[in-house]
């Protein structure tokens, strides 16, 4: 089975497993992220600052001399493969496996506690005929005449041959030694947390090529007479690439629109239509939940084209109109607002603020305060006879003939 290249992990902390010579706590081959502690110097020594150690669980340490704080980071390569995590309903997804065993299954883990995964069935193969297959950002369908390639059996095995390619020698593996997760204090943190893995493709046929990095969402492709759900990864040379199919291919960043437009990628298949996931399986589309629309996919790809190129997002652009309306409620601020809001594909505004409100707030300025009558929150509260709902507050529109 051919796997998709998607080397390259960097994690956003260090999380310990182990403690170095040098006071640090390290994975059992040096850290992939190796976090210094912050430090300043004192009397001729250095004392690290407790905050951060601190909320990590670790012990207090001097060190004698100037030492100052560094961080080093270390890029893993790994490849991805099609995969189901069943958590309540069921979500196709890259699985990440890396070169020190790790695999990315909604958490790092090593290969007895993926093994662990795969036994209880929250990493599978398959989704059952009436259940739906839920995709990031493109919908969900529920399921029909499935025809699933692997076993869960054979998914673990085939993640260890990955292993095996990435790392001939099997050197340096992680062993979690049972866990993934420390106490600190009451807390239960996690000990390394997800990946955050980075789609890489050769510039060139060198034996040590330059890597266009990219990120990746998915898509339906029509190749021939079959339709494919797709992996689209875009790069920072603007080009693209259709992969998770028997051929991946290459398009510039003006084709990859004009086949969003023009139909060849898709985000809508119809109800009867056949869908592949080249390396799991195939099913029938018996129904739609929801999906997203070709021209979100069309927005969302230039935002992933623009934070490759360290440009604003429209998330960002739209965040930063809220605050300057936070900060001066005018009309002119607030049509601002409503014109970066639509700017954000649609299936991402919920993105915009925080885990409770997402992106109600923006509405009620928007369109209006009744806009929090759709806020989870209150309706949940509605619906649980409280006496009092909860509300958001948005500031008035200032009563100013200047705008500007």
């Amino acid at each position: 089975m051919r796997t998709e290249t998607a080397a390259l992990r960097t994690l956003e902390r260090g999380r310990p497993t182990r403690l170095a010579a040098d006071g640090l706590v390290a994975p059992p081959s040096a850290s992939l992220w190796r976090p210094q502690p912050n430090a300043d110097t004192l009397g001729g020594r250095c004392e690290i600052l407790w905050s951060e150690r601190e909320r990590l669980g670790l012990r207090r340490k001097r060190m004698a001399g100037t030492a100052r704080a560094i961080q080093r980071v270390m890029r893993i390569d790994g490849v991805v493969l099609p995969a189901i995590i069943h958590n309540a309903n069921y979500y196709f997804v890259n699985l990440p496996v890396y070169a020190d065993g790790l695999v990315d299954a909604w958490e790092l883990l090593d290969r007895r506690l993926f093994e662990a995964k795969l036994a209880t069935g929250w990493v599978t193969t398959f989704v059952p005929d009436g259940a739906q297959i839920h995709v990031h950002g493109l919908g969900a369908w529920t399921v029909d005449n499935g025809e699933w390639a692997l076993t869960p059996r054979e998914l673990g095995k085939l993640v260890q041959k990955c292993v095996g390619e990435l790392n001939p020698e099997m050197a340096n593996l992680y062993d979690f030694h049972g866990k993934t997760t420390r106490k600190v204090g009451n807390v239960n943190v996690s000990i390394m947390g997800r990946s955050s893995p980075c789609a890489v493709r050769p510039k060139d046929a060198s034996a040590l090529p330059n890597l266009a990095r990219g990120r990746s969402l998915s898509v339906f492709s029509r190749e021939g007479d079959d339709c494919y759900l797709a992996d689209l990864r875009v790069f920072d040379d603007g080009t693209a690439e259709v992969g998770r199919l028997p051929e991946s291919r290459t398009v510039q960043r003006d084709e990859l629109e004009s086949e969003l437009s023009g139909g060849r990628l898709f985000t809508k298949p119809v109800l009867g239509q056949r869908v592949r996931i080249h390396g799991l399986g195939a099913f029938t589309v018996r129904a739609e939940g929801w999906s997203a629309e070709a021209g979100d996919l069309i927005l969302e790809s230039r935002d992933l084209f623009a934070e490759l190129a360290g440009e604003p997002t429209s998330l960002q652009k739209c965040r930063a109109r809220y605050e300057a309306f936070l900060e001066r409620p005018t009309v002119a601020n607030r049509d601002a607002l409503r014109q970066a809001h639509e700017a954000v594909p649609e299936h991402n505004r919920v993105y915009l603020g925080d885990m409770d409100v997402r992106d109600i707030p923006i509405r009620m300025i928007i369109y209006g305060r009744e806009e929090v009558e759709n806020w989870s929150h209150r309706i949940v509260a509605r619906e649980q006879g409280e006496p009092k709902l909860p509300t958001i507050t948005v500031p008035d529109l200032e009563d100013s003939d200047d705008d500007t």
